[in-house]
């Protein structure tokens, strides 16, 4: 089967993953690690993109990168290339090193940005290799707490989100990277499946276009719904055929139950938080965490709760749509 082509576009803000072959480790020592780095900011220097984040993980890497002139490809081969060569010497190693192709998907930067540079610093706490991402020597999370020289990475364009001036940024950036520290993990390459663009349908459209090869990308990309908690729960009412006010609160009553882990499950693909829609459903962060992971489970093994799922979805999609005729 011929490999699916890649998404490139100049300006384009992008997620790639790499892996260790079979998940093997790809770094073994802290002198691994600089030189993966130094690679990255080599790299830039010579082939101009900008660095968002990156951690580097044990057998894999997380690197957010917008691209300019030079594609992503490119750029990936001189980093991995280089990479593989230094491997192999120093650990008197043949063959390859990384897991095929590398993955990299095109992400709509507004509201992706700092989102993901939150995920990719959140690795390390998620694997239970430290207990706050401040204690990982090996990402950019310092960079962006000012606590260590930005280095290789563009900070400015995170930062501004939080703020115009960079002590009270830096400040907005922690606790915005401690709220997330209570709440279930971001399930982001769950959610990448199969996809190569991340973004509203208006995003997606105007890619393909860019691109013009509308019917290669036929359902290889995920349109993101905003979220509109009102219309959502006026769709769950309509199909789940229950009353608004039987929604709310703890209750053992199977069908809210479900109800309730469809709202979530969907709210969150939206892009609302567990904080914010445990507020809603009317139960507390860690119950409403439990019930997406249940949601998300069910998605896998439950038919009838997928096929439910999908109906909310679709006629929330058509509710959003009219309510912006």
């Amino acid at each position: 089967m011929a490999r699916r082509p890649r998404v490139e576009i100049e300006g384009g803000l992008y997620h790639v993953i790499v892996r260790g072959n079979d998940r093997q480790d790809i770094f073994h020592s802290r002198e691994d690690h600089l030189k993966l780095i130094s690679l990255i900011e080599k790299a830039k220097q010579n082939l101009g993109f900008y660095v968002y984040a990156y951690c580097l993980m044990t057998n894999h890497l997380h690197l957010l990168i917008e691209r300019r002139s030079e594609t992503v490809g490119r750029i990936m081969q001189r980093v991995l290339t280089g990479y593989s060569q230094y491997y192999n010497k120093r650990y008197h190693k043949v063959g390859h090193l990384f897991q095929g192709r590398h993955k990299s998907i095109l992400c709509q930067s507004d509201p992706y940005l700092a989102k993901l540079v939150r995920y990719i610093h959140l690795n390390p706490v998620r694997a239970n290799m430290v207990p706050t991402p401040d204690e990982y020597e090996f990402s950019s999370h310092r960079a962006y707490l000012g606590t260590e020289p930005y280095g290789v990475i563009d900070v400015d364009p995170v930062l501004r989100r939080f703020g115009p001036h960079k002590r009270k940024a830096h400040e907005r950036y922690a606790a915005f990277m401690a709220a997330a520290m209570n709440q279930p993990a971001d399930d982001i390459e769950t959610f990448y499946a199969d996809v190569k663009i991340v973004g509203s349908k208006e995003f997606v459209d105007e890619t393909i276009h860019r691109m013009g090869e509308a019917d290669k990308w036929a359902g290889k990309h995920r349109d993101v719904l905003p979220f509109d908690a009102d219309l959502l729960l006026n769709v769950i009412e309509q199909v789940f055929e229950m009353e608004r006010e039987n929604f709310f609160g703890s209750g053992k009553n199977k069908r809210i139950i479900t109800a309730k882990e469809v709202f979530i499950l969907i709210g969150k693909e939206s892009g609302a938080t567990i904080t914010e829609m445990s507020g809603i459903v009317g139960l507390d962060q860690s119950n409403a965490g439990r019930r997406f992971d249940a949601a998300k489970q069910k998605c896998k093994t439950d038919p009838e709760f997928e096929s439910t799922s999908k109906k909310v979805q679709e006629k929330y999609k058509q509710r959003l749509a009219l309510s912006h005729v």
